[in-house]
């Protein structure tokens, strides 16, 4: 089963859209692990995955995260790394080697590198393990519109940005694509142009985002980090994003 099948599966499972973001802001590393595990184990009923991104990729080792990612699978949780992946073949599969042997199930990347010599054999190899890519199409922070937004001239149309990189998620069979829930036209735009792509929503909440209009206008899951874990109750506020949105 593939990444996306495992996302719907889990997602029906569970009765949520909700992923959840571990991205806490912590004055002591020494008690990252904890506040992570804490957060995770109060919240795993209520979403149907985990996003990690640099809040944790950085301060912590290999196998702290390995802990964090088993202790997810065993609650019946998919994990995305996100990286924004940005670079060279060679340098992608490196990265997504390391992220794949420690457990991920998708990675976040960044289609504006290109294919052949850039996404493509990470695409291909991770399709080959059962992972997923999952490509950013339209952010969610208020300065979007200035990358994603450009006119790009491109195999001899001019493209909006966001439209080029639709075309790339459906040529490139990506696992899905994140588009803003600040954005709700953008969503509904990207879903009748991404056929039967997953979109993964960001920017609820903390970033103005509302999650029943994202949901909406197309969303397939929501991605949702300070909304829940800067919350007083964790667990209560996944809750209520996922009673709202399913």
């Amino acid at each position: 089963m593939g990444f996306s099948e495992r996302m719907k599966e889990t997602s029906q499972k569970k009765k949520s859209r909700v992923v959840v973001g571990l991205d806490l802001k912590v004055g002591d590393y020494k008690e990252l692990v904890g506040k992570v595990v804490g957060v995770l184990d109060s919240v795993q009923d209520e979403v149907c995955a985990v996003k990690v991104n640099f809040h944790l990729l950085l301060p912590l080792s290999f196998f702290e995260l390995k802990g964090i990612i088993d202790r997810a699978h065993n609650y019946g949780l998919q994990v995305i790394a996100d990286m924004k992946l940005n670079d060279i073949s060679s340098t992608n599969l490196a990265a997504t080697k390391i992220l794949w042997d420690s457990g991920f199930d998708a990675v976040i990347a960044n289609p504006f590198v290109g294919f052949e010599e850039g996404l493509g054999p990470c695409i291909d190899d991770a399709h080959d393990k059962g992972k997923g890519v999952i490509l950013l199409t339209y952010m969610s922070h208020k300065g979007a519109i200035e990358g994603y937004g450009l006119d790009v001239l491109c195999s001899g149309r001019v493209w909006k940005m966001y439209d080029l990189f639709v075309q790339r998620a459906l040529e490139w069979k990506a696992d899905g694509v994140v588009v803003g829930a600040t954005s709700p036209q953008m969503i509904s735009y990207v879903k009748q142009k991404a056929k039967s792509i997953p979109i993964f929503s960001p920017g609820s909440i903390a970033q103005g985002g509302d999650p029943k209009e994202a949901v909406k206008a197309g969303a397939d899951y929501l991605i949702v980090a300070r909304g829940i874990v800067e919350s007083d109750d964790p667990c209560a506020a996944a809750r209520r994003l996922k009673d709202i949105t399913w």
